[in-house]
């Protein structure tokens, strides 16, 4: 497409703890977040942000924040809709004092020249809904408000697909892989397999439902079944005997083990044991240890009803399955229980014998003993550590803004 795209947070999304470290454009929402499908798509050339957490998305995109651009595509981060088709071709032709909505009237996307970009970005650091300047259209859309839109199964489907097909056509002819004789490709969907991707012997790749993408330097490890859609995602692991089931988003250098379906992972989280996890989202830096297990379902059958955080209010899924939350650097103890529709807060830690139930306190220290706080110091000592494996360092915004959401110990 070849455009320039700011992408914004509008401040109408929350995932609960995934929402305390990133903006809605960098939430994995599919096979990609948001801020990937723009690069995919061109250039990215600033984001828009909440005045507070301005520093921190400067520092995780790489790019400016809150800075106006004259003609840039301004995307709506909360976008959950692949980049093709007549959504493609609607960003590609906009021009300057046109925006996309969707049904509610809420900006999906605009191009704006330098003071309605201007206003349109101070409106988003400032907090305030920003408007559709201009000549508008309306595209049926989905935008994510909650987690349980974002495991929508309807919208989950496009997403992965819509983003292993982004994904894959974006590799030239050197680095699209073919399938070893000593692997199996079953069903009427593409598998897509980078040239580096390592696959083992007796792996099934079933797209009956949808397709699967191997990224650049993953793994799946001998006999593991993989169904699609599914995007694994780089440096990514798969281990021996893995079930995947579909809807499976898992981001890069991660650790997958045991039994998973409908989830994401957003990047670098282990979960390298046996056990089974569905119809959850969780951060980055989170390890689950081993045989922890997570109900997604009811023994009433009936709706699953959570709180997002603590001290928020009971919310409606409106589904029947819905599992977990987990935030960025939870820590949760071999044998971890996590009943249906638990939120775990940023930087818990669980060693209790016994379940996780409704949401917990970020930065809780939970034992048999009882609950205590992580103490500030001792946690961003692990968190080092555990980012250190990766080759990561915390930056001095995301260091700035976990001390204000720990709080004084």
């Amino acid at each position: 497409m070849d455009r320039a795209f700011v992408p914004f947070d509008d401040g109408l999304g929350d995932l609960g703890p995934l929402s305390d470290l990133r903006a809605s454009f960098e939430q994995r929402t599919g096979g990609c977040t948001v801020l990937e499908r723009c690069r995919l798509a061109g250039s990215v050339a600033a984001v828009a942000v909440p005045a507070a957490r301005a520093a921190l998305a400067a520092e995780r995109s790489g790019v400016p924040a809150n800075a106006p651009v004259d003609g840039a595509i301004l995307v709506n981060g909360r976008l959950q809709s692949p980049v093709e088709g007549a959504l493609r071709e609607a960003l590609r032709s906009l021009a300057a004092g046109e925006a996309i909505v969707d049904g509610d009237g809420t900006v999906v996307a605009a191009c704006l020249g330098a003071a309605a970009a201007r206003a349109f970005v101070e409106s988003v650091a400032a907090g305030t809904r920003p408007a559709a300047p201009g000549a508008v259209r309306t595209m049926d859309c989905a935008l994510w408000t909650r987690p349980w839109h974002v495991l929508d199964a309807a919208r989950f489907d496009a997403a992965i697909a819509g983003d292993a097909a982004q994904v894959s056509d974006a590799w030239d002819a050197s680095v699209t892989g073919t399938l070893p004789a000593h692997a199996h490709h079953v069903g009427p969907h593409a598998l897509h397999l980078h040239a580096r991707a390592r696959i083992g012997v007796g792996v099934v790749f079933d797209c009956s439902a949808g397709p699967v993408l191997v990224d650049d330097g993953a793994e799946v490890r001998h006999h593991a079944v993989i169904n699609g859609p599914a995007f694994i995602g780089a440096k990514s692991v798969v281990s021996e005997g893995a079930l995947v089931k579909p809807r499976a988003a898992i981001g890069p250098q991660c650790r997958v083990a045991g039994e998973v379906g409908s989830v994401v992972f957003q990047g670098c989280t282990n979960k390298a044991h046996d056990g089974h996890l569905g119809d959850a989202l969780l951060g980055e830096w989170v390890n689950l240890g081993a045989g922890t297990v997570n109900s997604n379902l009811l023994n009433t059958y009936g709706e699953v009803v959570m709180r997002l955080r603590p001290d928020g209010p009971l919310e409606r899924s409106g589904r029947q399955f819905m599992g977990c939350l987990v935030g960025d650097h939870a820590k949760l103890a071999i044998g971890t229980r996590i009943m249906t529709g638990s939120s775990i807060g940023t930087g818990a830690m669980w060693a209790a014998s016994t379940p996780v139930t409704g949401a917990v306190a970020p930065f809780a220290w939970v034992t048999d003993d009882g609950e205590r706080r992580f103490i500030l110091r001792k946690f961003l000592d692990l968190a080092r550590t555990v980012m250190a494996r990766r080759g990561a360092v915390p930056g001095p915004a995301a260091l700035a803004h976990l001390e204000r959401l720990h709080g004084p110990d």
